[in-house]
């Protein structure tokens, strides 16, 4: 599996993955769905570039809502 990011993918990589820390750190993730969200990205860019990016997003997006 290979994916290039570019600058904005990157950034909204790593905003999504401290979206995913917050939320545990805040305690709305537990350990095991951190985990499961984080996983199921990384399974994801394998299926579909362009699918895992708009997931990525709307995890970002979502906010506090999540």
């Amino acid at each position: 599996m290979h994916m290039t990011f570019t600058d904005e993918d990157r950034a909204l990589l790593e905003r999504y993955i401290e979206s995913v820390l917050l939320r545990f750190a805040d305690e709305r993730y537990d350990l095991r769905d951190a985990t499961k969200e984080l996983a199921e990205t990384f399974v994801q860019v394998g299926r579909n570039a362009f699918g895992v990016m708009a997931h990525m997003r709307g995890i970002v997006e979502a906010g506090d809502d999540a």
